[in-house]
Order: C-alpha cells, then structure tokens, then sequence
C-alpha cells in the first residue's frame, strides 16, 4: 500500500523523455562517444587554449575548471592553465595530469583591474600562439580584456558558476563584456539571471550543463564490503539510517541548519529507529573564519556528538554518496550544485534547498528529489521525515535520480557543447562568421 507521498511519485516509466532501454541508453553512448571524437578532431590543429581560474579555494568551481582542462587534455588538445601556485587547482592538475598539463603558476592573487602582471603572462602566452582564453572567474575580466584590445585573433570565452545579484550594465561592464565571445553558464536559472543583469545578447549566454563521469559515478562498481566499511567509520552498522551533507564548510552552505533538524529529529526518534548525521566537507583553505569549530560548539550544545560525525574531506566522493541513505544540502543558495547530481549518480535520494537550478534538478513534480525552504531547519527536518518513513518510495527515488542524471548531465555533453562553443569563437575571430 503506498504512502500518499509514495503515490504522487509513482509515475509513468516515460517520465520526462528519458530512456527507458538498455538499448537505447548504449545507442546513446556510442554516439556520444562518436560526437565527442569529431568535436576534437575538428579543433585538434586549431586550438591553443589557455584556461584561467586563479582561486585558493577547492568547490565546484574550481573542481569544474580542473576536470574541464584535464578533458580538452586526455582529448589530446593543447591546453595551458593559469592558477595559483600551490593552490588546490594546482595540486589536482599536477595529480590528475601526471605532470603533464602544462601549468602556468602565479605566485600572488592578481588584481581584477588592470592587473600589470597578468598583462605579462598573457602577453608570452599569446606570443607563444595562445589564440583562446576561457576564464572560470568573471571578476578577472577587467584583468584580461585591456590586455586583449588590439588581439582581434584571440577568442575569449567565460563561465559563470554562480547567480548574480547587482546590475551589471553600466558602462565599464558593457565595456568589458561586449569583448566576450561567449558566456557560459550552468543552467537556465542562471541564464536567466544572467540576461536580466549583465549586458549580453542572448545568443552569447549559453548554457552548458555541468557533468559527470559515469564510470566513476557507477553504483554497481562498488562492494557492499567497501560500503559497510564506509559507514562503520562513521559508526553506523547496516540498520542505521545515514542523513549527510557533503560541502565546504561554509555559513552559506547550511551546515548549522542541517545540525538543527538533526536535533530536531532525535528528539522525535521512533522506537526502532536509529540515526547517524554525516558533514562531510572543510573549511576553505585560507579562511580566517572559524565556523567548524562553532559546528562542533553547536552539536555539544545539543548533546548530539554520538548523533553527528565530522568526516572532514573525502576524496571517494563516489563512494560517500553510496554509502549515505540521504543527502541533504541545505545550502541558502546554490547556482546549480554539482554535489547534488554526485548522490543522485551514486541512486541516493536528495533533499535540496529551493532557489537557483533546484526545480531542473529534482523535476518540476520532485520526482527525482525533495525541495525544502533554506535556512528553516523544520522544514529539513520535515523533508528528512518524509523519506524515513517511506523507505520503498526512497529506493526508487534514488534509481530515478540516476537515469535523470546520467540522460541530462553527462560529462561527454558538456565536453561537446564547450568544444562547439570554442568552435564558433575560433572562426569568428578569424573572420569566418
């Protein structure tokens, strides 16, 4: 007999035009394969590209640029990339490349204005055939476009990770931005946003959707032994229900509301239930905030250190996300958050907070997920209720989730639209458009 919750998910198994077959998910895949391969082989004796992302940070925009760059490289396209020296972008690319990406490390944080060093550097690499430059940050466009002026060969492509909220179209912006082949952004919120405030055309706001690697994201790959490991690290043994959080730990990330409904839970704890809240995540490097250690003052204060785990950072994302029975991110605002597409990957239901790309992630019905109201741990609270209580209906939300990940956010899609996008920047700049 299904819950009434369990009823408004049981739906038609065409939901929203994604495959329903072996057959036509393995079509798919051959033929992205195969697009994927044209797509370089087109840019392959054209392209020089330099990708820019000169942050001390480790989120989802510095891990989008670093898994970018080290895609156009395993395609065998020549690409550089200017980050901070001894910056986790550096450390992952030197990692993930084997030495052999080709690094361009500063050794200070440039300003986002005319910026004479930066002119430097561009001015070798360009010297050395640089011929397009995708920037990863927006703010370092008044440290890039001066430099281009007079350099009507070199394309100029940036993403915009994240929404925006002042208006941009003054003159130094339109200045700034009219320079811009193409923006990039995560989503069509964000596209949205991005056309009400900044000064761009809408045929140069594309939106190319954040992706996953499904082979590593692959729920099958993984062992029940490695799993019950996983969750015995955290103390949690095969009859308890693991609730986490995965992300820097940040005020704006919702740790501390996420503590709250925990509390808030236990109190109410039903008689067979057992429960383990999980933070994964660290505090951004360089920070001089303190906010886990007010975490940790705020789960003695409830009484909760048997309840909630501290995991600090886990490289196996993959494997967290299997591991885990809910995730939640309550964040007070996320442009997109690729961490939520992680669990849905690795079929782990998703409670995410309501603002920015939500309502694409989890279906305008919540069939792939469930929304709740940022900063109001009753309302998380609420939401985390609703799927302990309907453990069928949870499983087969998670199994939804990944169909509607891996049809939408595969990572091959968003190598194809990005190398389309360099495409049509190369030729116009070369005179072809």
């Amino acid at each position: 007999m299904l819950t009434p919750f369990g009823a408004r998910l049981k739906l038609d198994s065409a939901f929203s035009g994604l495959p329903t077959t072996i057959g036509t998910i393995a079509t798919e895949d051959s033929l992205l394969e195969e697009t994927l391969i044209a797509s370089a082989g087109a840019l392959n004796e054209r392209l020089n590209c330099l990708v820019v992302c000169l942050s001390h940070a480790w989120g989802g925009l510095e891990q989008v640029a670093v898994h970018d760059a080290l895609g156009l490289f395993t395609l065998g396209l020549k690409v550089q990339v200017l980050c901070l020296q001894d910056s986790p972008v550096h450390t992952h690319l030197l990692a993930g490349g084997h030495g052999k990406v080709t690094l361009v490390p500063l050794s200070f944080s440039p300003k986002n204005y005319f910026d004479w060093i930066i002119r430097g550097e561009l001015h070798r690499l360009l010297g050395e055939g640089v011929n397009l430059i995708h920037t990863h940050q927006t703010s370092l466009l008044g440290s890039i476009v001066p430099w281009l002026w007079g350099k009507s060969d070199v394309a100029l492509v940036a993403t915009r990770h994240i929404m925006n909220d002042h208006n941009k179209k003054d003159f130094i912006h339109r200045a700034l931005y009219r320079r811009l082949d193409s923006l990039m952004v995560v989503s069509e919120s964000v596209r949205r946003n991005i056309l009400e405030t900044h000064p761009l055309r809408r045929s140069r706001v594309k939106v190319v959707h954040l992706g996953l690697d499904f082979r590593l994201f692959e729920p099958s790959a993984l062992e029940d032994e490695a799993i019950a490991r996983q969750r015995g690290v955290w103390g949690a043994d095969t009859q308890t229900i693991v609730v986490g959080l995965v992300g820097r730990i940040d005020p704006a990330k919702g740790q501390s509301t996420f503590i709250k409904a925990a509390a808030g839970l236990l109190k109410s704890l039903k008689s067979h239930e057992k429960l383990k809240f999980v933070i994964v995540g660290e505090e951004t490097a360089f920070s001089d905030k303190n906010h886990l250690q007010e975490l940790k003052a705020m789960v003695v204060q409830f009484h909760l250190e048997d309840q909630v785990v501290f995991a600090g950072y886990h490289a196996n994302i993959p494997q967290v996300m299997r591991s885990l029975d809910i995730f939640t991110m309550p964040s007070r605002q996320e442009a997109f958050g690729l961490v939520a597409i992680e669990a849905m990957a690795m079929e782990c239901p998703v409670i995410i907070s309501r603002g920015g790309s939500a309502g694409e992630i989890v279906g305008e019905r919540e069939e792939f997920g469930l929304l709740t109201r940022p900063d109001d741990a009753f309302d998380l609270q609420r939401q985390i209720r609703i799927l302990l209580d309907s453990p069928q209906e949870r499983v087969e939300m998670g199994k939804r989730a990944r169909i509607h990940v891996k049809f939408h956010y595969d990572r091959r899609k968003r190598v194809i639209n990005t190398l389309n996008l360099y495409q049509r920047a190369l030729r116009r700049r070369q005179g072809f458009l």
